[in-house]
């Protein structure tokens, strides 16, 4: 009898687990996070000019690297500082998560190009908050070196950090500080996202319609690719369409649900009426003016790029990326016991067959994953 209960209490259990893994990625590999509601506030009602903006800026698709031209600019740790890959670490983007993309994306390139196992190629500290300026962008060597980033809705990041605030005690859950920290406070600077990415050092961060143009059109011609975070696994798929890369390069590490929204669009419990009412007003659309204006481009661009890559191509590819991410997120929530997403993988050069538990998919989802993998 006692036995029966065990097994039974076994059994609950395992289901509780597998349902909670589930609640992140349904069974079709489609994230349920990131199909939940996001902060949908069109701030742009404000902006009489935005068309006239938008008119100016010469919106075209990435450019696929051309690796029969340039061998990818995998360079020696010791190569000029104007060279290797450069990931703009912008605030509340799912930056550190990126950071490790890049750092993976990193070490497959290196191994793919024959590089001694300990060394990797050359990335300019992509956990570090660094703008492009800082880093010189405007100047680097554009054969040896790739520059990219992702990029938030404006509403959507200024609430993700004042919520990284609120949880560690610096501000109180109140719609009038609320306001106040947007207007005042350095996490939320005038147009945060554009002066982080723009390679030319900003001047003033307020600026006139034409500046915004100039310095937006600067981001449109300098990244070899932009992502937004709001369509995370499309843009993953697509950086790696145009770099040439496996898609299991742009797969990113486990990490447990507590430690990371793990790309969720879900609005958080905190935020109340009179929050949204305000990330609503003119008053903060024209403090980010230029963000709105260059999140609205790169959407743009994005979806011209797609369009050139071929719709259908990208779509196979992002079901084949979600299924992986959803497969190695289940191995890696049961090696942790809690639940997560991302992949534990056994070295940053290691994929998912390399799993101490691979064995438990079964043989079709093993053989899924082989033939994602490169020959």
């Amino acid at each position: 009898m006692l036995g029966k209960k065990v097994i039974v209490a076994s059994l609950v259990a395992a289901l509780v687990f597998i349902a909670s893994v589930i609640n992140v990625f349904d069974i079709r590999g489609e994230s349920n996070l990131l199909s939940r509601r996001r902060l949908a506030h069109d701030n742009s009602i404000v902006f009489s000019n935005e068309e006239n903006i938008m008119n100016q800026l010469n919106i075209q698709p990435y450019e696929v690297w051309d690796r029969s031209k340039h061998q990818f600019p995998c360079v020696d740790e010791d190569a000029p500082k104007d060279q290797g890959i450069f990931y703009i670490k912008v605030p509340k983007t799912s930056s550190s998560t990126l950071a490790g993309i890049t750092s993976r994306v990193a070490a497959k390139e290196s191994m793919r190009q024959g590089f001694p196992t300990d060394k990797m190629c050359k990335t300019h500290d992509p956990m570090v908050h660094s703008s492009a300026s800082d880093l010189d962008c405007g100047k680097r060597d554009k054969e040896k070196s790739f520059l990219w980033t992702v990029v938030r809705h404006p509403n959507d990041r200024a609430v993700s950090h004042y919520g990284m605030r609120l949880a560690f005690g610096n501000v109180n859950n109140h719609q009038k500080e609320f306001r106040d920290n947007l207007l005042e406070n350095a996490s939320f600077k005038t147009n945060t996202q554009l002066a982080f990415m723009s390679t030319k050092k900003l001047k003033d961060y307020a600026m006139n319609d034409d500046e915004i143009a100039y310095y937006v059109q600067d981001i449109l011609d300098e990244y070899n690719f932009v992502g937004i975070y709001e369509r995370l696994h499309e843009s993953l798929v697509v950086f790696s369409m145009l770099m040439d890369m496996n898609i299991n390069d742009v797969i990113f590490n486990y990490r447990p649900i507590k430690n990371a929204r793990c790309g969720s669009l879900q609005e958080p419990s905190w935020l109340n009426d009179g929050m949204r009412n305000y990330l609503k007003s003119a008053e903060w659309a024209r403090k980010q003016k230029a963000d709105f204006i260059m999140y609205k481009a790169l959407n743009k661009k994005l979806d011209m790029t797609i369009d050139a890559l071929g719709r259908e191509n990208v779509q196979k590819k992002r079901s084949d990326f979600e299924k992986l991410l959803y497969l190695g997120t289940d191995l890696s929530s049961r090696i942790r016991k809690k639940t997560g997403c991302g992949v534990l993988f056994p070295s940053i050069y290691g994929d998912i067959d390399g799993m101490k538990n691979f064995g438990e998919l079964t043989p079709q989802e093993q053989e899924f994953v082989k033939s994602t993998l490169e020959k």
